[in-house]
């Protein structure tokens, strides 16, 4: 089946609309109170400082320096980030049952199916990122080894286009597990790069215009807000920066998780309880 991509917008605003009390509750709950908790307690994650090199630094030596401090910022707070990520995880899964399920399940319903289903969503992400990175980190050390450095750098650049395909590929993970209740992480990525086949160039297509569109109005959105901010006091400031981002990051989340689902809609075609009031 070829991907509809007006079809699935238009679908995935509706869910919205149809279920806005409900999504206002799990966003909330899990992708605005985490990510406003990590604003407050890890303010400098949300608005990082950028490393200021002397003049006449070597470019080379100043982004070494700059990912050296991201790494370390990770590395000192790697617990709040687990944390959020757990949360946004089950939120994920649950928004999904709660956008799909044709039985119109409570929130607290769509919760336990979330917090059921998190841990194959955990396992499946870490199985997705050791592919990506065999898949890419193995042949790019091998090119780095061999080659000068200019080529290595030319296959690097190819090898992110691979890097996208293998996040579209499994872009529907999420909603296999969420809504056709597939708790195997290998049957679920399996399951996501066949409903994918023959519509990932138009899925990339898609996700990479929805993105930016998402990403220039969010980048707007934060400098206006970031600069009225900036008059106040510090403790004012991160407070005023981390509900901006926290409201950023839910609303993003519902969007693109409503788009998944229904792109999942359209490609795996109507379940069996839609199938079964059909013919009844």
């Amino acid at each position: 089946m070829q991907l509809n991509m007006g079809q699935a917008w238009n679908e995935a605003t509706a869910m919205l609309s149809a279920n806005r009390d409900t999504v206002l509750a799990v966003v909330g709950l899990f992708f605005f109170l985490p990510y406003f908790a990590l604003a407050l307690f890890v303010p400098e994650a949300i608005n990082p400082t950028p490393v200021e090199a002397p003049p006449g630094t070597d470019p080379e030596v100043a982004m070494n320096a700059a990912f050296a401090a991201l790494q370390q910022q990770y590395t000192d707070n790697w617990v709040y980030f687990v944390i959020l990520a757990v949360a946004q995880f089950t939120g994920t899964l649950s928004l999904l049952a709660l956008l799909t399920d044709r039985t119109r399940p409570t929130v607290g319903e769509a919760l336990m199916q979330g917090l059921k289903s998190t841990p194959s969503y955990l396992v499946s992400q870490i199985l997705v990122a050791l592919f990506a990175g065999i898949a890419v980190g193995l042949p790019l050390g091998i090119v780095g080894a061999f080659l000068p450095p200019a080529f290595a750098v030319l296959i690097g650049i190819m090898l992110l286009g691979v890097v996208l395909y293998l996040v579209v590929k499994f872009s529907l993970i999420a909603p296999v597990i969420a809504i056709e209740s597939e708790l195997n992480p290998f049957k679920a990525m399996l399951r996501s790069w066949s409903l994918t086949k023959g519509n990932s160039f138009r899925l990339i297509s898609f996700f990479i215009l929805l993105i930016i569109a998402i990403g220039v109005v969010s980048l707007l959105i934060t400098m206006v807000l970031g600069t009225v901010f900036s008059a106040f006091d510090q403790s004012i400031a991160n407070i005023g920066n981390g509900v901006v981002s926290g409201l950023i990051n839910a609303a993003v989340g519902a969007l693109l998780l409503a788009v998944l689902a229904a792109v999942h809609r359209q490609l795996a075609g109507p379940s069996r309880e839609a199938m079964t009031e059909t013919f009844e």
